[in-house]
């Protein structure tokens, strides 16, 4: 008699499932959240285009990681509702979470502030004993 290595599933392990209801509704959250990773890339790519005289993409990414959080608490909240959470949609969300959350905020602080810093006409800013 062989084992299997996955171990046999409960029927508290299934999500709870009302009546009338399809498998397609485990597509609405992951929907939301590849909406959230769509700004995330959108303002990964609004960043590397902006410049000094170009400050307006950069605008509109910080625009766009707004419109992420929205997106971040609608697919919560949508898996919650419906009871169609999976390991799958963790897993993407966290992904999700660390593009948007994570790489775009701190590349829009680099590439917006701090690195334009030594072109910055006040050399007060740029050096040690600057007060």
């Amino acid at each position: 008699m062989t084992t299997s290595p996955f171990p046999l599933r409960r029927k508290e392990d299934e999500p709870f499932r009302q009546k009338g209801q399809r498998k397609g509704m485990y597509l609405l959250p992951s929907l939301f959240t590849t909406a959230n990773i769509a700004a995330g890339y959108y303002a990964i790519s609004q960043i590397t285009q902006g410049s000094v005289t170009e400050y307006w993409h950069f605008d509109n990414a910080a625009r766009a990681i707004g419109v992420a959080v929205v997106f971040d608490a609608l697919d919560g909240f949508l898996a919650r509702m419906t009871r169609t959470h999976s390991d799958f949609g963790r897993e993407l969300d966290s992904l999700a979470d660390v593009i948007t959350f994570g790489v775009a905020p701190a590349l829009l602080a680099w590439f917006w502030g701090f690195r334009w810093l030594p072109v910055m006409e006040n050399a007060d800013l740029r050096t040690k004993s600057g007060l």
